[in-house]
């Protein structure tokens, strides 16, 4: 009968160990250390960084997953062969985790979700390392070979099983201590690199493309038809943060939307004098504005039964999507784009996110150069969000920069940088005008009719002008943060096609426009109809009626403006 060889062992039985087994016991060796890599660099790291509950979690797991998977492999040889798919999963999880300082989580989801293999491809076609693929592929090789010859050496001999009992006792208090906090320990299993990674693609992954598909909303069909069969292109975007007063297009001393005054001067753009947002935070504004609830409703909790996306896809349009903001707002309200562009942004707090606007730039100039069909563009930009020298490049530093804030100031006691951020406030409108020269300029080399409608979510106020505090969402009705810039940019094949919605637009462009009128203008200006459709709501119409409420969302009260 053939014997099995344990580690050490010789084939004679003697004390010194043949130089084959000897190599076949470093062999192990090594691969049981890289196999355990992962684990102890998820320990070391969450050492410093996550609760003691949390490491002991982690350290339990982490035994009872391995003599789990030592039980059902039973030689050393097949425990490394078998689990190699998912030591190379567990590897990369722990890698990103403490790469990001973080574990994985529903805004990794939401990348890996959004993103598509031939974006993939061209980012690695541009990665500048492409040469590391050769070491950890050759590392790669190296673990199989080395499991591959391994003898077929039994796990669980007289001795170590004498271990595991003693492992397994030890777990037993861990186990106690750290379940006491329930949310403590599940972060301990987050930790462990097998059980985090199948978490995240068994339950995030899953999650998140549901609600990237906009089926995590119950929706109600619009039943939309368009009136028209040709090409048009149709761009919507929507800003962040944006106060009327500091536009020079709009009368503001300094010069900070050069592009655009221009623009309005030449008759390309109709500025809308007297726009007013519906709401004074984000997660309440855009959704106003993408389904056209008015402020009432969305008081009201009503669910957004449908939005402007769907209404176009319905309509027969191709929509795209495009993000560099907070993705939970568009997701929120089940926006399902044909095509989702969310490049990561450096930092998940959106206080901090670092990626310029321009970021989207690629993305909409692939989708303004397909051909063929009716279009819609929308895109969600970080705009002038706080903290606001983080939103544009430094070559926009035309004003002084407030770089060490990292809080906003009061109107109170910090009135000393005021001047200061008002500067740097100034610097993030001169580069929004920029990116929309960009996008525009894009856009004006089309041959067929295309608009472009602007629109923020919300204003913003500031400690020196306003004599509020800086931001928005106070718990009072400020004029700032309601008071807002928009404006519609159409080509010459657009007039030509339709001058009624032209003429209808400059003849309103004086008017009060609310936000929740834009839903119904931009389905407006596309074309589209249907039964809930409300000409009256579009200021792209003759018959367009003012809304006369004066009721607006104040941090989500209804509130009538003075």
């Amino acid at each position: 009968m053939t014997k099995i060889l344990a580690p050490g062992e010789s084939d004679t039985g003697q004390a010194g160990v043949p130089q084959r087994s000897r190599s076949a016991w470093i062999s192990c060796c090594i691969l049981g250390a890289l196999w355990g890599a992962p684990f102890i660099a998820m320990l070391l790291w969450s050492l410093s960084t996550q609760a003691l509950r949390s490491v002991l979690t982690l350290v339990f797991t982490a035994i009872l997953v391995t003599m789990t998977l030592a039980a059902c492999a039973r030689t050393w040889r097949r425990l490394f062969l078998w689990t190699f798919p998912l030591w190379v999963v567990a590897a990369a999880y722990s890698t990103c985790a403490i790469v990001s300082d973080k574990v994985a989580e529903r805004i990794v989801a939401l990348l890996l979700s959004s993103t598509s293999w031939e974006e993939i491809s061209g980012l690695f076609s541009v990665w500048q390392h492409k040469w590391m693929t050769l070491p950890v592929a050759g590392f790669l090789a190296l673990y199989l070979i080395l499991a591959w010859r391994l003898p077929v050496w039994p796990i669980f001999s007289r001795a170590g099983m004498a271990v595991v009992r003693v492992l397994l006792v030890l777990t037993l208090p861990m186990a106690v201590f750290a379940a006491q906090n329930s949310a403590q320990m599940t972060a301990g299993l987050a930790l462990n690199p097998v059980i985090g990674s199948l978490m995240f693609f068994g339950v995030q992954m899953p999650r998140a493309h549901d609600e990237l598909r906009g089926k995590l909303v119950v929706k109600t069909p619009f039943h939309a038809q368009r009136t028209g069969t040709d090409e048009e292109v149709h761009v919507l975007i929507v800003g962040e943060s944006v106060r009327r007063a500091s536009w020079s297009a709009y009368g503001y001393a300094r010069a900070t939307t050069p592009y655009l005054d221009g623009l309005e001067k030449d008759g390309d753009a109709i500025l809308l004098r007297d726009a007013m947002s519906d709401a004074n935070i984000t997660i309440l504004a855009v959704p106003i504005i993408l389904t056209g609830l008015p402020p009432q409703e969305a008081m009201q909790g009503r669910r957004w039964g449908g939005n402007l996306l769907d209404l176009a896809k319905e309509a027969g349009y191709t929509t795209s999507w495009l993000v560099n903001q907070d993705v939970g707002v568009s997701t929120s309200m089940g926006m399902a784009a044909d095509h989702l562009e969310y490049p990561p942004g450096g930092h998940e707090d959106l206080f901090s996110r670092r990626a310029f606007d321009e970021i989207l730039l690629p993305a909409y100039r692939r989708e303004i150069a397909h051909t063929g069909h009716a279009r819609l563009i929308g895109m969600h930009i970080m705009g002038s969000h706080w903290q606001y020298h983080l939103r544009y490049p430094k070559r926009f530093q035309r004003f002084d920069s407030a770089e060490g804030l990292s809080a906003p100031p009061s109107a109170t006691t910090d009135r000393s940088m005021a001047a200061d951020l008002v500067d740097a406030y100034n610097n993030t409108v001169l580069y929004t005008d920029s990116f929309l020269q960009q996008v525009i300029e894009q856009a004006r080399g089309l041959q067929v009719p295309a608009t472009l409608t602007f629109i923020p979510d919300h204003g913003e106020a500031s400690p020196y002008l306003d004599g509020a505090a800086v931001g928005h969402g106070a718990a009072k009705y400020v004029p700032a943060e309601f008071e807002i810039p928009a404006f519609i940019w159409v080509n010459a094949a657009y007039r030509k096609a339709h001058p009624e919605k032209v003429a209808a637009l400059e003849a309103n462009a004086s008017k009060e426009i609310r936000s929740h009128d834009v839903f119904y203008t931009v389905a407006d200006l596309m074309g589209i109809t249907w039964p809930g459709a409300a000409p009256e709501r579009s200021f792209a119409s003759e018959h367009f009626i003012p809304d006369g409420t004066k009721e607006h969302l104040v941090r989500g009260v209804l509130t009538t403006r003075p």
